[in-house]
């Protein structure tokens, strides 16, 4: 950690010696990335070996309605992510549900709009914290607050067409635990999910002429530690690790209209992008069986997600941001053993938007 906060320091003051402070056109010209649906992070109980619990753990994604650039502003985003598979039995039955996210950002520049810090605040529709295996419908939705995240964006070097920057993002253990009510066995099973988050990233965008436009962002999302499986049926309690996350998003888009200074639609322009995620480390692939125990590392092991999107953005009056499209996954890879689920897609598609309002 103290080398990772060294280097976030180092970036700063590099950005502050050679980024030039940006001119409110360089602060729209490259949209925000509209993401590919976020990390929907799968958390399955092995109730006895006969049925799955995937507890769906929401993460904000770095590329999500993110920009390399610094930036004074308000914004939302939204998920609605299709057929997330959520429960699973031996015996071929699966349930899949329809899951919406809502966050919310703040976004504040400092030195010389250099220097940035946000605060996410996440709402999600989602599988509920607790389940019970007697429930005819055993997987009930509700709401619920995510994690909360915050972070820091610090501008490396912006010049005509090219800007770099780097930055960190925290996500703190204000999410819920996850239950299953086992009727026939007490206690109840489930995770305790006290862990923090850190994801260091570094993003660049380019403008090489004036209509095209690219953006990128690399990062990894790492965890604070072990967490704790509360099993059933007298099996003492567990600790397990949730995988690491690694990064590559990339976004090319064309404007098709560009009416700087004027009122209405500023600016058009059609986008793709194309995320990929990967595991370079897999979860903990403890002994399945018992009665609630954690079961992601054996079941899924590695996962590869490949997700493209397809979007337009747009801004109004030169103040307003805005940006809608749809997620497909390309990737599919059901594990040998475990049929019922595809390990590297977690929905079938998603549409997102995002919304940002740029103050001064």
């Amino acid at each position: 950690m103290k080398k990772l906060l060294l280097f976030l320091g180092l970036c700063v003051m590099s950005g502050v010696q050679s980024a030039s402070a940006q001119t409110w056109e360089d602060a729209y010209a490259v949209p925000n990335m509209l993401g590919d649906g976020g990390l929907l992070q799968p958390n399955i109980l092995d109730a006895a070996g006969t049925e799955y619990y995937n507890f769906q753990q929401h993460a904000t994604k770095i590329c999500e309605n993110n920009s390399v650039i610094p930036r004074d502003r308000l914004g939302f985003h939204f998920d609605a992510l299709q057929t997330v598979p959520v429960f699973a039995a031996n015996n071929g039955g699966t349930i899949n549900r329809n899951l919406q996210e809502y966050r919310f950002w703040f976004e504040k520049t400092f030195l010389d709009e250099n220097i940035s810090v946000d605060l996410i605040l996440p709402l999600y529709y989602s599988t509920g914290d607790s389940q019970s295996q007697v429930d005819p419908t055993p997987t009930v939705m509700d709401g619920q607050f995510g994690q909360l995240a915050f972070g820091l964006k610090a501008l490396l070097w912006e010049d005509q067409d090219k800007a770099y920057a780097a930055g960190v993002r925290v996500e703190a253990p204000t999410g819920p635990n996850f239950t299953v009510d086992l009727p026939l066995i007490v206690p109840d099973a489930g995770f305790e999910m006290d862990a923090w988050y850190f994801t260091p990233w570094l993003g660049g965008q380019w403008t090489p002429g004036p209509n095209w436009f690219a953006s990128a962002f690399v990062s990894y999302r790492l965890n604070s530690g072990a967490l704790t499986n509360e099993r059933s049926n007298g099996f003492p309690p567990v600790d397990f690790r949730q995988p690491t996350y690694l990064f590559a998003d990339l976004s090319i888009g064309r404007w098709i209209v560009q009416r700087e200074g004027q009122g209405g639609i500023t600016s058009l322009a059609p986008v793709l992008e194309l995320h990929y995620t990967t595991t370079p480390t897999a979860g903990s692939e403890n002994v399945g069986g018992e009665n609630g125990t954690y079961a992601s590392g054996i079941l899924l092991g590695k996962t590869d997600y490949l997700n493209l999107t397809a979007g337009l953005n747009g801004t109004y009056n030169d103040a307003w941001q805005f940006g809608i499209g749809a997620a497909m996954p390309l990737r599919t890879n059901p594990r040998n053993g475990f049929p019922l689920w595809n390990t590297d897609r977690t929905f079938s598609w998603a549409l997102l938007a995002n919304l940002n309002y740029y103050f001064r």
